[in-house]
């Protein structure tokens, strides 16, 4: 699949959207904006997903578990392969041979927990759709899509909300093409 992708989305100047990563244990995160310096005026630019080893560290990172031999590429979407003007789509995706998984980040406090989730369908959505016409999803393809806003939901989900919100993101999703819906800080490859 990772060809498929690179094939699709040829390299911009200077920007490594695929990365190869061999670790049994990484973590992914958005990286949130710079502050501006005192008195500029210029536009913040946003920067694409990154990754980091080590133990874990901040409630924004989604941690990867890698239990193969395969390399884990992480392919950042949104700022990398899309312009970072165009704020539609997913953060990133993850991909090991056939299997993908696409992540939004929403991070924030406590409360709206529902509200972030909710806020990450759309993009997810667009990601898979754009990848499906592009020819990298294959028809009747399942993906995994991960809201990670800072907590954990059980899955299968055991809340209407949650079933819902995956219902939605299926609705929005090519018919070709099914999505599980996984709010998590965690993914394992096996």
């Amino acid at each position: 699949m990772i060809e498929r992708i690179a094939a699709a989305y040829p390299p911009k100047e200077q920007s490594a959207c695929i990365t190869a990563l061999p670790h049994p244990v990484f973590h992914v995160s958005d990286p949130l904006l710079a502050e501006r310096p005192l008195g500029s005026t210029e536009p913040q630019k946003r920067q694409p997903c990154t990754y980091r080893l080590g133990p874990p560290g901040e409630d924004r990172e989604l941690t990867v578990h890698n239990k193969t031999d395969q390399p884990v590429h992480l392919v950042a979407i949104d700022c990398c392969l899309f312009d970072s003007g165009d704020p539609s789509r997913c953060d990133c995706a993850l991909v090991k041979e056939e299997v993908i998984r696409f992540v939004e980040f929403k991070h924030g406090n406590f409360r709206r927990r529902t509200e972030r989730v909710r806020d990450c369908i759309p993009q997810l959505a667009k990601s898979i759709n754009d990848f499906y016409s592009k020819g990298i999803l294959p028809a009747r393809h399942t993906v995994l899509a991960i809201a990670c806003v800072g907590f954990t939901e059980e899955f299968p989900p055991q809340n209407a909300s949650l079933e819902a919100l995956q219902a939605r993101l299926n609705l929005l999703v090519s018919a070709d093409v099914l999505v599980e819906l996984h709010v998590t800080d965690t993914t394992i490859f096996s």
